[in-house]
């Protein structure tokens, strides 16, 4: 995956790209799904899916700091969206969220896609307490505080 990215960036780059920004991958052990599929029925994070994460973002800061080495003019930044996101999670109520653990649409563990919208049985009425809308994707009120944070992160593309 690592080398798939760096050629990624590397194509950017050679078509002209000087500001390019990737993400880190999430805190996967928490996603509501994850914790249904490979929580052996806690309620906790699956801290083998947690570590996994970590140790990718880890090689994709590495790899960042090799190409902007090799490649003059760039500006490449790696957004942090794990640390972010796992202290959603981790401390809801601190951002005015109440639910962590299960998302707003439908049982809240597994559903996604075309399966959640506000009509699916089972949807909650009221998603902005929720971290999670469906078993992967945070919520609209998740998404505007996790942008807060990778706006700031981002300075350096745009000076």
């Amino acid at each position: 995956m690592l080398i798939s990215a760096a050629i990624n960036v590397q194509n950017l780059y050679d078509l002209g790209a000087r500001r390019i920004g990737v993400t880190t991958l999430p805190p996967t052990g928490c996603l509501p799904a994850a914790i249904t599929l490979f929580g052996r029925g806690t309620n906790e994070c699956v801290a083998k899916l947690n570590k996994d994460a970590v140790s990718f973002n880890k090689k994709l800061n590495r790899t960042s700091q090799k190409l902007k080495s090799k490649l003059p003019g760039i500006k490449l930044v790696v957004f942090d969206i794990y640390q972010p996101l796992f202290d959603l999670i981790t401390k809801p109520a601190e951002s005015g969220f109440f639910e962590s653990r299960k998302a707003c649409c439908g049982t809240g563990t597994l559903e996604t896609s075309f399966l959640c919208n506000a009509r699916s049985i089972g949807t909650c009425s009221n998603a902005t307490n929720y971290v999670f809308w469906d078993g992967f994707h945070p919520s609209q009120s998740a998404n505007e505080k996790l942008a807060q944070s990778l706006l700031e992160q981002g300075f350096d593309l745009i000076s």
